[in-house]
């Protein structure tokens, strides 16, 4: 099938899904901003304890195969064990080509990223996902 200019990838649709999942949580103090050609930008109205003061983490809908969540948190909230095991993930070290997570050790925070090749997303609904808790707890531990 030929794509049309507009045209969504598979992916892409998946981040829309995942962002208008996060919108209907009707989280005031969050902004999600366009940021072509990577995806989505997750920006705190209020100000965060991380990411630049007030961006905390973004959705990347750039890849063919995979959608990337990068999530910046405080030092010491969480482990990537228990990230692992919430979101009932493999650790990864990397883009390893596999739907996995992994913990990146920042000077002043921690980052969480988390790849879901389409053999997972094509499994996964967001609108009432364990990846959504996630994102919505880093919210509150980041930007409140």
């Amino acid at each position: 099938m030929e794509v049309q200019e507009n045209q969504l990838t598979f992916v892409q649709e998946k981040a829309k899904e995942l962002s208008n999942a996060m919108e209907l949580r009707g989280w005031a103090s969050t902004k999600l901003v366009p940021t072509p050609p990577y995806g989505y930008t997750l920006v705190s109205m209020t100000g965060c304890r991380a990411w630049f003061g007030k961006r905390w983490g973004m959705i990347n809908d750039d890849r063919e195969n995979f959608l990337k969540v990068v999530l910046d948190i405080p030092k010491g909230r969480t482990s990537i064990e228990e990230v692992s095991e919430r979101l009932d993930l493999d650790i990864v070290h990397g883009n390893e080509g596999k739907t996995g997570v992994e913990m990146i050790d920042n000077r002043d925070r921690h980052t969480i990223v988390i790849y879901l090749f389409k053999e997972m997303l094509e499994q996964t609904a967001f609108r009432e996902s364990e990846t959504l808790e996630l994102i919505s707890d880093v919210r509150r531990w980041s930007c409140l």
